[in-house]
């Protein structure tokens, strides 16, 4: 927008050609104040009767909010002011009708959601925007340079990763199929060819929750290596999650501050992650009145709950095998649990990636897909990668909404995608 690659503070006394949509307009008499907007932020423009023909001031007056615009003039800073203006000399307005859906008034989330397409204008939602665009990159960036390779799954897939109670049933030709709720088990026959892998996408979940930290179609990235433990598992954890914070507090400072988080927030000092067990996580809840059996999974309140204590992320390592998916591997020290992990944002947020190591031995896997009423032949192909060369490996995967969710301090999860699909919604 601004003169190809500059801002307009580099170019006071240049002559510059700007386009982008009207965000605002006031007039005084023979002069409109307008501010264009483009995806790379805001220009202040002079609009002088004088300077412009009358048919064009006079069809400047009628158009509305979210006018494309052309103009041309010079980068003015005049004196007192900070930011410097576009004086126009000549401008061309397309065709846009005049009465924009989304004024300035209060709006109801089920209205705003509704014109979703035109509320993305809006510049906190941009903001979200560029900081969800700034976060995928530093995700893939991180990965490839620790060797990951990216590989990407089907969506289509003959068979359940967790349970089969959250999946999207599709007839594809007449055989049973679903929407994929994770590349893992895919990545776990990529990791034989090349090491470590990595995928990016869409998952589908059909739980009929309806809180403010579930969609049915969310984005995960989900690495995957061989030769890993649990534990180092979660040490890599910890290093990708500072590396992406780092990368956005840095690259997108001036969208956080707009939205009123303070960039230095996503930084933490050398002092790890604290790793807690289930067995640890569980009496903490219950010392805030908050009883649990053991065996169960914590709820989303457990989860908030607990991350009220803590000034970082952290882990909660070690659940009942029960509670955890078919693949995990049993502790070798106590089997009815798992080398499972959670981390979990503090400051009262919850989880926001699940990870361990897969299970490697194919007798104990088959027992465990027989256990949970799947099909031996659907995962025929997933035990083979236990009959030929299994190793330890392990891997994890983070919802990039939940992530930008706990970034931006967005209070629901329909705002950190562009087209949020949730039970009681996939439109527009």
């Amino acid at each position: 927008m601004f003169a190809e690659t500059k801002s307009l503070e580099d170019l006071v006394g240049v002559e510059v050609r700007l386009r982008g949509w009207i965000a605002s307009k006031r007039s005084s008499g023979k002069v409109i104040f307008l501010t264009l907007r483009d995806g790379s932020g805001f220009a202040q423009l002079v609009c002088e009767r004088g300077a412009l023909s009358d048919a064009d001031f006079d069809a400047l007056k009628r158009a509305g909010a979210e006018t494309p615009l052309t103009v041309s003039g010079s980068v003015v800073l005049t004196a007192g002011r900070k930011r410097p203006e576009v004086h126009v000399a000549s401008m061309n307005l397309l065709p846009s009708e005049p009465d924009f859906p989304i004024g300035k008034k209060e709006h109801g989330p089920d209205f705003l959601m509704d014109q979703r397409h035109l509320w993305l204008r809006s510049p906190r939602q941009a903001a979200y925007l560029r900081v969800r665009s700034s976060l995928e990159y530093a995700c893939i960036e991180f990965l490839h340079r620790e060797g990951f390779h990216r590989f990407d799954a089907p969506l289509i897939t003959p068979n359940a990763c967790e349970g089969t109670t959250e999946l999207f049933e599709i007839d594809y030709f007449g055989e049973k199929a679903y929407l994929s709720q994770s590349g893992q088990l895919y990545s776990e026959a990529g990791i034989a060819a090349l090491g470590k892998v990595y995928t990016f996408g869409p998952c589908f979940r059909a739980e009929a929750s309806r809180t403010r930290r579930h969609l049915t179609e969310f984005w995960g990235v989900e690495p995957e290596a061989a030769w890993v433990g649990a534990e180092e598992n979660m040490a890599f954890q910890e290093r990708f999650i500072r590396t992406i914070l780092a990368k956005v507090a840095d690259e997108r400072a001036d969208d956080l501050a707009f939205i009123g988080r303070d960039p230095a927030d996503l930084i933490f000092d050398t002092e790890g992650f604290p790793i807690i067990l289930y067995d640890e996580a569980i009496a903490q809840l219950a010392r805030k009145g908050r009883e649990l059996s053991w065996g169960e999974d914590l709820g989303v309140e457990d989860e908030e709950a607990l991350s009220q204590d803590f000034d970082r992320p952290f882990f909660i390592y070690k659940y009942p095998v029960a509670c955890r998916a078919f693949y995990i591997e049993p502790d070798p020290t106590r089997p009815e649990l798992a080398l499972s992990s959670d981390c979990l944002m503090h400051g009262g947020f919850g989880e926001i990636i699940t990870g361990g190591q897969r299970a490697s031995d194919y007798a104990f896997l088959k027992g465990r897909i027989e256990e949970h009423g799947l099909s031996l032949e659907d995962f025929r192909w997933y035990l083979d990668l236990r009959r030929f060369g299994s190793v330890p490996h392990s891997g994890f995967g983070m919802g990039i909404e939940r992530m930008l969710r706990w970034i931006c301090g967005i209070h629901h999860i329909r705002e950190a995608v562009p087209f949020a699909r949730t039970p009681n919604r996939c439109r527009p």
